[in-house]
């Protein structure tokens, strides 16, 4: 056998490449039957034996209703024509028709979709009433309306397929409108239709580049399924006497209706066979629309994991530069097997107490390993993890995206997907768990083992009361008549801390706060009591005070009913909060483990030693000073933003008379909870919102109340850092693109320029000029956020608008963003308004620190005033909030604040 192999992938489209099984089949059958009959309808004067109306050759007539013979392969018709030669032209017809009315369709529909779905208003208001009237009407009725105007119920070849092709294009156009209105909707929305803004992008090119690239994706699903609705429709039109004149042109609703005489004659041919291709091209067009919604629906989709291929290599490489040349690994090894079972400096791990006396663990994982089947091939997720946690014990299992611990949890309950496969063991007591099928498993899961998910919104059902959704668990699992469950719903809330609990057990999740959404879950997690509840990211979303509320209740909890708890988590300072024991994982592989205090004493392995290192710590005394002499470039006078309220109710104030400014090379961090107001000050101040009072100056210029034409000569003054790297980046342009743009609008730079400063702001953000060809879905999370900052600064702005840009990036990838972000903000020395609730970073970048609570400024200040010696009650909960990545710091900071948070919802 030859070494060179061929790799089909070379030679077959993307969309079969992406299909599998059944599934590619189907659109293999489907693109056979749709090219067949478009070979037919191109090639139809050399395919067609006669033409369609003819009924003689050299003089000798075919007869009528001729059965299928040698001379006429399908017959002849009642008027004496072939048969074949009327299905082969009636091919061409009905390609031609289709053609133009898919097309038309999109080229009426789409635009208007974009138009009313961007801008809004009376005039989206208006087409939508249109197009819902259009919608309303039977879609054949429609047409055969439209064809009788257009039409004047005759014409000739090319007036009639005209004709024929506008009706079913009246049909078609809301259809169009409709998905391309909504798609709009959601799209326009995205933080990088935002970004398009602040540089000052103009509408046409906003609706081209941002919005139309992004949700054309659909349209070959609508195409190719409406192809088959026009199939029907067309022959429709043609059997009850409205399609194309029949002398003009063959078409095959029309030989049916002339059939319908001959079906009770026994003459079966002469409709069958315009049955048939009316059948073969409408399944054909069916199977292709259908298989590539599968194939291009991302949920459908297999991936290969939380990360992306530039995730890993980064990892990887920083992995190797941590490691390389130290020999400091004792008691790790990279598959964790012999960490299990061992000791660190005497102490013991994996459910063995230090006062030497063996607890019984009550969950047990053993060797476990998980690897998932993707489009890209076999995925290692979790290599070979092994640990225990005793009863009563927290054991957190840390770690950066990609590393497998949520993976390795949902192994144990069986809630990986199918295209998951896990060996190895876990064990429940002396139950195994792996194996087990799902309805063996129901009755443990929520009863014996429960989890707390993520994100609470998503792990609520949003059409049922939460009550209801307590109740539904608890009579899952034993024998409770619903009073006494609704009472135990009442009682478990109450336990959890949820005020007003028998009135907010029948609220519903929309109606509740991020911190109330979480205590639900969590009172869904014990509502049996487990043995082993599995908390993954509990307090990922929450802001501190809530934060540490929802950990001071998991701990009572432990104490009370002696559960023991796994925590998820990435949050160092949780885990000096919560642990007794850590398990530090790296891509799959446990690399250390060890008692709390003495990992984040003397940490052994030197990846768990940068991933500390990597943590900002509240307090430092060498941040960053005052700059009171430089100009003022950012003026906010007595700000005011108000949103309408709905069905009679008053306006929301989001930020309620708020002034401060910030000078040349200052970083202000403004601080607050969710639903403050920062984020709505940041936007406000770059034109994203406009405000209800109050003015707002940059470098001089009032910038409050423009327009977006007055506005945009002076958006070159500001730019903006948005929260999400992957969101704020247009997944459809390359990275040299998405930076250069800012340069298109607000400059008359050559090409050339432009290419050369792309890469020169590329290399300033330490990313080199090779990655102008990348698309972001090819760079990691923390080379996308620094793409978003080479973006922001192209224009060489006075003021940045940072608007939580590290919050989605692990510790590791975010201290080096805040390393660069500082080395850019001294050497350019731009303004800085930097928005995050996260303080320890606040105290790392800020000169002044400003806090913000329900749309007020309550504090302002230098950096080491504010967090240092706070004035105000509000600032020192949020500071005693603030979990610190120290266990004995934070059993001091625990105990100091008391009960400052149990009232917090």
């Amino acid at each position: 056998m030859s070494s060179r192999t061929v790799r089909p992938s070379r030679f077959v489209p993307a969309v079969v490449r992406q299909s599998h099984g059944l599934q590619r089949f189907m659109l293999l059958l489907g693109f056979g039957l749709v090219g067949l009959f478009i070979f037919v309808a191109i090639f139809a004067p050399w395919l067609a034996p006669y033409d369609f109306n003819a009924d003689r050759s050299g003089g000798v007539v075919f007869g009528t209703q001729q059965p299928p013979s040698a001379n006429h392969w399908f017959g002849t018709t009642v008027g004496g024509t072939d048969v074949l030669s009327r299905v082969i032209y009636g091919a061409r017809t009905a390609v031609e028709v289709i053609l133009l009315a898919v097309i038309l369709s999109g080229l009426i529909g789409v635009p208007l979709g974009l138009v009313s779905g961007y801008l809004g208003g009376w005039l989206d208001r208006a087409l939508v009433l249109v197009m819902d009237a259009l919608y309303a009407f039977p879609s054949l009725l429609l047409a055969i309306v439209v064809s009788i105007v257009v039409s004047g119920g005759s014409s000739g070849a090319l007036g009639g397929i005209l004709a024929a092709a506008l009706s079913i294009t009246v049909v078609f156009v809301p259809q169009y409108y409709r998905v391309i209105r909504n798609a709009t909707l959601s799209v326009k929305a995205e933080p990088y239709v935002d970004a398009a803004k602040v540089v000052g992008v103009r509408t046409p090119r906003i609706l081209r580049k941002h919005i139309f690239s992004n949700v054309s994706s659909s349209l070959p699903v609508i195409g190719t399924l409406n192809a088959s609705e026009a199939i029907l429709t067309l022959a429709g039109l043609g059997f009850l006497g409205f399609g194309i004149e029949p002398s003009a042109a063959a078409e095959w609703g029309y030989d049916l209706n002339k059939a319908l005489p001959d079906a009770s004659s026994g003459i079966w041919w002469t409709g069958v066979f315009p049955g048939v291709a009316i059948v073969l091209i409408v399944l054909g067009a069916t199977l292709v629309g259908e298989s590539l919604n599968d194939i291009l629906n991302p949920l459908l989709r297999t991936r290969s994991g939380d990360t992306t291929e530039a995730d890993e290599a980064e990892l990887a490489h920083e992995y190797e530069e941590i490691t390389s040349g130290s020999d400091d690994t004792t008691g790790t090894a990279l598959n964790g097997s012999a960490l299990n079972g061992t000791a660190l400096n005497g102490e013991a791990l994996n459910g063995e107490a230090l006062n030497g006396e063996k607890k019984v663990a009550a969950l047990s994982l053993t060797d476990l390993a998980v690897t998932f089947r993707t489009d890209a091939g076999q995925v290692k997720a979790v290599n070979g993890i092994s640990f225990d946690v005793a009863p009563g014990e927290v054991v957190a299992v840390v770690g950066e995206s990609g590393s497998g611990k949520s993976v390795s949890s949902r192994a144990v309950l069986g809630l990986l997907p199918s295209t998951a496969e896990v060996s190895g063991s876990a064990r429940l007591g002396s139950r195994e768990l792996l194996g087990m099928r799902a309805g063996d498993l129901r009755p443990i899961r929520g009863d014996q083992v429960s989890m707390v998910f993520q994100e609470p919104s998503t792990a609520l059902n949003p059409v049922y009361s939460v009550g209801w959704q307590i109740i539904e668990g608890l009579q899952a699992h034993q024998k409770i008549s619903k009073k006494a469950a609704r009472a135990r719903a009442i009682e478990l809330l109450e336990l959890v801390g949820m005020p007003d609990p028998q009135e907010r057990v029948d609220y519903y999740p929309h109606q509740l706060s991020g911190g109330q959404k979480q205590r639900v879950v969590i009172a869904m997690a014990i509502a049996c009591d487990p043995d082993v509840i599995i908390a993954d990211e509990p307090t990922t979303a929450l802001d501190v005070t809530v934060q540490a509320a929802i950990l001071e209740l998991l701990l009572s909890l432990r104490d009370r009913l002696g559960t023991a708890i796994v925590l998820i988590t990435h949050n160092m300072g949780v885990v000096a909060d919560m642990a007794d024991r850590v398990v530090v994982m790296y891509r799959g592989n446990i690399v250390e483990q060890a008692p709390s205090r003495q990992l984040f004493a003397s940490p052994r392995h030197p990846y768990t030693r940068a991933l500390l290192d990597a943590v900002p710590h509240l307090g430092r005394e060498d941040g960053p000073g005052l700059v009171d002499d430089n100009e003022v470039v950012l003026r906010i006078d007595d700000l005011v933003v108000e949103f309408p309220g709905s069905f009679g109710r008053p306006a929301f104030r989001a930020v309620d008379h708020v002034s401060l400014e910030v000078r040349k090379g200052e970083v202000l961090g403004l601080v607050g909870e969710s639903g403050s107001g920062k984020s709505t000050v940041g936007r406000t101040t770059v034109g994203l919102q406009q405000p209800t009072s109050g003015t707002i100056h940059v470098s001089g210029n009032q910038v409050s109340g423009r327009s977006d034409r007055a506005l945009r000569p002076l958006r070159s003054r500001f730019g903006f850092v948005f929260q999400d790297p992957a969101a704020s980046l247009n997944p459809r342009m390359s990275i040299g693109q998405c930076i250069a743009e800012p340069l298109h609008v607000q400059t008359e730079m050559s090409q050339a320029e432009i290419d050369a400063k792309v890469r020169s702001l590329l290399d300033s953000v330490e990313l080199g000029g090779s990655y102008a060809e990348r698309f972001p879905h090819e760079l990691s999370g923390g080379q996308r956020q620094r793409v978003s900052l080479a973006r922001a600064l192209a224009l060489d702005p006075d003021l940045l608008i940072a608007d939580e840009p590290t919050s989605a990036l692990d510790v590791s990838v975010q201290a080096r963003v805040l390393e660069l972000f500082t080395e850019l903000q001294h050497r350019l020395q731009f303004a800085c308004l930097f928005i995050s609730h996260d303080l320890a970073v606040v105290d790392t970048l800020a000169n002044r620190v400003a806090v913000m609570q329900h749309g007020r400024l309550v504090e302002m200040g230098p950096r080491e005033e504010v967090l240092g010696r706070p004035q105000e009650e509000y600032t020192r909960r949020l500071i005693a909030a603030v979990p610190v990545p120290d266990p004995d710091e934070q059993a001091r900071r625990r105990a100091e604040r008391g009960r400052m948070l149990t009232d917090i919802s």
